[in-house]
């Protein structure tokens, strides 16, 4: 049976570090999601991390460090401008891609001449990775391309007794991955949308920044167009378009069984008659976009527990936090490098 711990207790701490020393896998609490760490110094460990996950060798993993840590332990010409992002952001939801030193193991960036770096804000993932003294390898605790868990019991529920411990530091509070920022070009790019938002890195910059790598030079964590999906099929939706999409995708067995999830924020249900659709599961109606990411990884393991076969999910604004919730739920229509059904998607 997987060990687990209690975040919030010094010994479980130690432990969890004593495992990460002797090449085991566990998994911690961040802001962001539940990460799978592992030494990031052993290719025995990194082999094993993407033995569990079923991670593509060639697709590269973020290195988790301590606040005082130093970049250039790992990393060289780090921008000026990467130094201030750095300043303003960590500890917190932001992963900074830039050259790796030439003794950092290419198994940790899928044989890429980059490295990308986060110090976490989460205080259990702080502890562990001050009282490990190097930095971990840790993408999200999840078979590779699955919904991101956000709690210890997800964890358990999607790798069990394949990795050797698990601490629980409770819910995360952002519930979507960090940022990725390419600084390995002359200005900074934006691979993923997470945590920290573009006007924010704009704001500490003064200068526009651009999103995305159009010609994927720079590969990173959770940017294939096939990502964070669960076993429903999501179908993506407006508020205006709410009706339509429930009444397209409305066909009971003839057990009268829910089949149909809906995710929207509390405003946008206004435009839904539940009484007219007995059928639908109401998932999650949160309040505000911050809200909303929290509880969006949550809402599609909702969804896969209780075998709904379809989310609808109204898309939120997409500025600010809403950008990053947008992007996890346009990957996770796209299905088919799964091989799993096609999406559809209604807008």
């Amino acid at each position: 049976m997987i060990e687990q711990g209690d975040g919030d207790n010094d010994l479980d701490i130690e432990r969890a570090a004593s495992l990460l020393r002797s090449d085991a896998l566990v998994a911690f609490p961040t802001e962001t999601v539940y990460g799978l760490g592992c030494n990031a110094r052993s290719t025995t460990a990194i082999s094993r991390l993407y033995a569990v996950k079923s991670r593509p060798t060639n697709h590269p993993v973020i290195v988790h460090l301590a606040l005082d840590a130093p970049i250039d332990e790992w990393a060289v010409r780090v921008p000026d401008w990467a130094n201030v992002l750095a300043q303003s952001f960590w500890p917190g939801p932001l992963t900074l891609v830039l050259p790796k030193r030439p003794d950092v193991l290419d198994a940790l960036t899928g044989g890429h001449p980059s490295i990308g770096l986060r110090v976490p804000a989460q205080k259990v993932a702080q502890a562990l990775l001050k009282s490990f003294g190097d930095g971990v390898a840790a993408p999200s605790a999840n078979r590779f391309g699955r919904v991101s868990p956000t709690s210890a019991s997800a964890v358990v529920a999607e790798l069990g007794d394949e990795i050797d411990f698990v601490l629980d530091g409770g819910a995360c509070s952002l519930g979507v991955e960090s940022t990725i920022v390419d600084c390995t070009k002359v200005s900074p790019t934006i691979l993923r949308p997470g945590g920290v938002t573009r006007e924010e890195i704009i704001s500490v910059l003064g200068s526009a920044v651009l999103v995305k790598n159009a010609d994927g030079s720079t590969p990173a964590p959770g940017t294939l167009s096939t990502h964070y999906s669960p076993q429903a099929r999501v179908v993506l939706t407006t508020a205006n378009e709410l009706s339509n999409s429930i009444n397209s995708e409305s066909r009971p067995d003839s057990k009268g069984k829910t089949h149909i999830g809906l995710l929207a924020l509390a405003d946008d249900l206004k435009y839904f008659d539940q009484t007219n659709s007995p059928e639908v599961m109401i998932l999650n109606s949160p309040i505000n976009v911050k809200q909303y990411a929290r509880v969006l990884y949550e809402s599609l393991r909702t969804a896969d527990t209780n075998n709904l076969a379809v989310v609808i999910a109204v898309l939120p604004p997409s500025s600010g936090l809403g950008e990053a919730v947008c992007d996890r739920l346009t990957r996770a229509t796209s299905r088919a490098n799964f091989g799993l059904k096609s999406e559809k998607i209604i807008l």
